[in-house]
């Protein structure tokens, strides 16, 4: 699994950065979560694999999250994809992506379908769940949580336990069948255990909130707004100062934190607001353009 920040700015894109963008690469399959302007320029650049997108979740309708979408379906079509595209966000997000549809002269390729979404639901893919959850931001707002299906592995010092470091009987015992090795019955609960898969979330656009702490527990990475500085968060409403960033962290027991959502303001001086997030939880760093974070799968403890 790996995920990319591909776009980092707040509002107004500038020289450096693009809109609001990131991307999920979960086993060969490409899932965006907002899709702001520039996000396809960065993903060919990056060579990510925009054809491979399968699903867009926007977080809330404000322009800089979803400007980049109808460039993105356009070039879709003339690439000639052929396969669905999936489209989900907060209440109101068919309404507005069949005005996107309804823009310019083009034909598609492919079907785009569309769905309305409310904390609760939840989407299935292979191998993971994606769901959404309410933040503080002034409109229909959601944050998300991809979410790996856990998975039944073995526990290495379970199995030199029983001398069964290369036998393919680790497959049966992870069936749930017994086996009979060296003279004696093993059961899968003596080398076996069912292992939480890897949880990402991102926090879209919101100021702290109690919804968006509680449904980042635990998660190996947090993607967290960090609009501004703390001095100046009383012009930001509805958003999320770099201190705030740290302290959802810390509060959610995160792994690890990863700022995004710049205000233009502080064009090359972003290291202050990591530094300020620093000094309520540490292990944080900057998203980039097309900068890769890997969250490596769960072992058995």
């Amino acid at each position: 699994m790996d995920i990319w920040t591909v776009g980092t700015s707040s509002a107004v894109p500038t020289r450096e950065r693009a809109l609001a963008c990131n991307m999920i690469n979960y086993r060969g399959e490409r899932i965006l979560f907002d899709c702001g302007e520039g996000a396809q320029r960065r993903i060919m650049m990056d060579k990510l694999g925009l054809m491979k997108i399968d699903r867009i979740f926007i977080s809330h309708w404000h322009a800089d999250h979803f400007s980049g979408l109808l460039g993105l379906i356009q070039t879709l079509e003339m690439e000639g994809r052929e396969r669905p595209l999936y489209i989900y966000g907060p209440p109101r997000t068919e309404e507005f992506t069949d005005r996107i549809l309804d823009t310019g002269y083009f034909k598609r390729s492919y079907d785009i379908f569309v769905e309305d979404l409310v904390e609760g639901d939840v989407i299935a893919g292979d191998g993971y769940e994606v769901y959404p959850f309410e933040v503080e931001h002034g409109v229909n707002a959601f944050g998300y949580v991809f979410e790996e299906s856990s998975q039944v592995k073995a526990n290495k010092e379970k199995m030199e336990k029983f001398g069964l470091e290369s036998t393919p009987k680790i497959g049966d015992l992870k069936a749930g069948e017994s086996i009979e090795w060296r003279d004696q019955t093993v059961k899968p609960d003596q080398v076996v255990e069912k292992v939480p898969g890897r949880k990402i979330v991102y926090s879209g656009d919101t100021s702290k909130c109690d919804n968006l702490i509680k449904n980042s527990e635990n998660a190996d990475l947090l993607i967290q707004e960090a609009t501004c500085l703390h001095e100046d968060i009383e012009e930001r409403k509805n958003h999320t100062s770099a201190k705030q960033a740290g302290e959802i962290a810390r509060k959610a027991d995160v792994e690890k934190l990863v700022l995004t959502h710049f205000s233009r303001r502080y064009r090359g001086e972003e290291e202050k607001l990591k530094e300020e997030a620093g000094k309520e939880f540490e292990n944080v760093e900057l998203g980039e353009e097309g900068k890769r974070f890997e969250v490596k799968p769960h072992r058995p403890e």
